[in-house]
Parts: C-alpha cells; sequence; structure tokens
C-alpha cells in the first residue's frame, strides 16, 4: 500500500478469515449511531460472542445520536455513516464498513427498474413528480448494458485497484409500463449519515438541482422547501421505519440499506445508470468499484467518494460506516475489548453475514491494513 495522506485502497472480494483470540474476560461493550448496521451486528452477534467472549449492545438512534453518544462519553463506541466533525481529541474514525445505498421503490410490480443518477436526483428533489414522468419512461425503457464479470473458483475476479474485473457486457431490454401516479418521497428525519451519503452523492452527480451544503438532514439540505409538500414527502424513524413506511407506501421511493429492502417483499431495488452509462445493482460487486475508485485519508480514517468515477462497474450510492473510538480509555480491558469488535465487524462479520450488501475486507488487503494501523490506536 502507497503511504500518503490519501491513498487509494483495495479490497479483495472474499476476506480471508481473521483468528482473533478470545478474551479471557469477557467484556460488554456499548455503542450508539448508525442503523445502516443494526442489522449487519445483530446477524454477527452470535459468531462474535462465541469468538471473543465479547458482548456488543448498539442501541442505534442514528448516525448523529452516534456522535453525540461518543463525543459525550456515554458509550465506550459508536458508529456513523458521515464524519464526526466536532469530534474531541482522542476520538477517530475507523472504517469498518463498505456498503451500497438501495434506491427501493413500491410498484408492486416483479421487473426491477432502471433509473439514472439524473432523474433520481429531481425525484428526490421533488422536480419530478410522477411516475410517468418521461425522465422516468426513458430510463426504464433504455437498453440496459450490464457489466459481466470475471469470475475463477466461484469468485469475483478484482483488478489491481480491488475493482472487479469486468470480462463483457449483457444487453437487455425490459418493457415497463409505469403508473399514472404521483410519487411520494420517503426519507430519514432528524440526524442520518445514510442521508449524509446520498445526499453526498446527488449533489456530485447533479450540482445544478442540488446546491445546498450536504449535511445529515435531508430536510435542511433538499432544495426545494418539503415542508410545503407533505402529500408528496414522508418521514420515517431509522433504517428499518424508512423501509417499513416505503413497504406499505403504495408508488413509494426511498433510499436505504439493501438488506432491508430484501426483508420487505414489497419493495424492490432499482439499477441504477452510471457515469459510464452501464446498468449497475445495488451489490457488492458495485460497491467495490466505487470504492476502489474512490480515495482513504489514512491520517483522519475517512473516505473520499469519487462521483466523478467511470468505472463501468461503479454503483453511485456506496458509503462506508466508521466506527467512532477513542485514543485513550484509560482501561486496558476497555480498550482491548473495542479494538477486538472494530476488527472482527471489518474482517470476520463481512464474510459470516451475506446477506447486509457489506463489502469483504481481507486482513492483507490495503484498506485491511490501514483498519489494523487504526484500531492499533486505539489506547
Amino acid at each position: 500500500m502507497r503511504v500518503s495522506t490519501m491513498t487509494k485502497v483495495a479490497v479483495l472480494a472474499t476476506a480471508a478469515m481473521v483468528a482473533i483470540a478470545p478474551s479471557a474476560v469477557a467484556y460488554n461493550l456499548t455503542s450508539a449511531g448508525a442503523t445502516s448496521v443494526s442489522s449487519f451486528l445483530e446477524k454477527c452477534k452470535a459468531s462474535y460472542q462465541a469468538d471473543t467472549n465479547d458482548t456488543l449492545s448498539h442501541s442505534g438512534g442514528g448516525s448523529s445520536t452516534g456522535k453525540t453518544a461518543i463525543n459525550s462519553g456515554t458509550k465506550d463506541m459508536a458508529f456513523s455513516d458521515s464524519a464526526n466533525t466536532a469530534a474531541p481529541a482522542g476520538v477517530f474514525h475507523i472504517p469498518a464498513a463498505v456498503w451500497p445505498i438501495g434506491i427501493a421503490y413500491n410498484l408492486n410490480g416483479s421487473k426491477q427498474l432502471q433509473l439514472s443518477v439524473a432523474t433520481l436526483a429531481k425525484i428526490f428533489a421533488g422536480e419530478i413528480t410522477q411516475w410517468n414522468d418521461p425522465a422516468i419512461v426513458a430510463d426504464a425503457q433504455r437498453v440496459r448494458s450490464i457489466p459481466v464479470y470475471e469470475v475463477k473458483g466461484g469468485k469475483t475476479v478484482l483488478d489491481a485497484d480491488g475493482s472487479p474485473k469486468v470480462k463483457s457486457y449483457r444487453t437487455l431490454t425490459v418493457p415497463f409500463t409505469l403508473p399514472n401516479k404521483p410519487i411520494t418521497v420517503i426519507y430519514r428525519s432528524g440526524g442520518s449519515g445514510t442521508t449524509n451519503n446520498f445526499i453526498a452523492a446527488l449533489t456530485g452527480f447533479a450540482p445544478t438541482v442540488w446546491k445546498k451544503a450536504v449535511s445529515d438532514n435531508f430536510a435542511t439540505s433538499n432544495p426545494t422547501d418539503i415542508s410545503t409538500k407533505a402529500g408528496s414527502f414522508q418521514a420515517a424513524t431509522g433504517s428499518d421505519g424508512v423501509a417499513a413506511l416505503a413497504a406499505r407506501t403504495k408508488y413509494s421511493i426511498t433510499y436505504v440499506e439493501t438488506g432491508f429492502i430484501s426483508a420487505n417483499p414489497a419493495l424492490k431495488a432499482a439499477v441504477v445508470l452510471n457515469n459510464a452509462g452501464k446498468s449497475v445493482s445495488p451489490d457488492v460487486a458495485g460497491a467495490q468499484a466505487q470504492f476502489a475508485d474512490s480515495d482513504f485519508n489514512e491520517t483522519t480514517g475517512l473516505v473520499k467518494w469519487n462521483y466523478a468515477s467511470k468505472s463501468p462497474a461503479a454503483y453511485p450510492f456506496t458509503a462506508a460506516t466508521y466506527a467512532m473510538v477513542k485514543s485513550n480509555y484509560g482501561k486496558a480491558e476497555v480498550s482491548a475489548a473495542v479494538k477486538r469488535q472494530v476488527e472482527y465487524m471489518a474482517f470476520n462479520c463481512s464474510t459470516k453475514v451475506t446477506t447486509e450488501g457489506m463489502i469483504p475486507i481481507s486482513k492483507t488487503s490495503d484498506l485491511g491494513k490501514a483498519i489494523l494501523k487504526l484500531t492499533a490506536k486505539i489506547g
């Protein structure tokens, strides 16, 4: 790995299992924050406890809640999908998960809708309000060029940067009849790191539409005063709440982690047209490609997403979840337990839990090495 302030990172498609010695004394950690990883952590809970003897109680609440908790010292650690810009001395970020933000919609159909980033920017800004809008119809009817990846031994082959190797492209035309119905946009209430990443992407792709400063708050950063469009915009708390509201609201659309989409039969995830004009799904391969074409700052522990990426496999709406930890816990048993948790989440949970869309991270990949350097600072 090239050592510099800003380093390109690579992630392996298949992570080697990382042996983490069980703690002689079990420690019960507490955390709060990002709901994007709540289901992921819960599904990995039994393995984590069995392999480390530790437990983690994650109360969720959203990224803003997590930042407040770690900054005030009310939790041992916290998770956020956006930067903790008000972090006190001794609190820092470690990327513990990378995943795609799915565009979920409720049209009660079996076909998978295709949408461009330009159209999505206008839908979530309230500029496109009907499902049969010409822009949506054009995206849906456009011939799809779908990347087909090189596979060896049942595993996707990656290039030197960690992006899946594209072997060819499959063309597909999907006849789509869209209803003459108004669109209901479902969004996260309060402070959300998922919202921050989604707005940052929309701002990067459509700066003439999304002109306000990026923040954790959808209503604050939206170019439209959505308080005047209560019928078209509805808020819900947490990723699970957003998915549940979209699932029971016909003709709705939202942004949410893919695990919550697959858990709701009424929802489907849209295929997105990326900057290269390719049709990509919110899956591990697409997130890997976007991540591989972005930059990682080893000093801050933060990812700078490349929204100008022309990688044909890149899924545009990709995010990272950061473990927010301390360099000065003052108790060896706490710092050791926090270190075990972050490493287990990054290296083990990502291979044990495959239903949440998290990229598998290898201990020997560039990102894995960077994570280990950062966990060494936990003290």
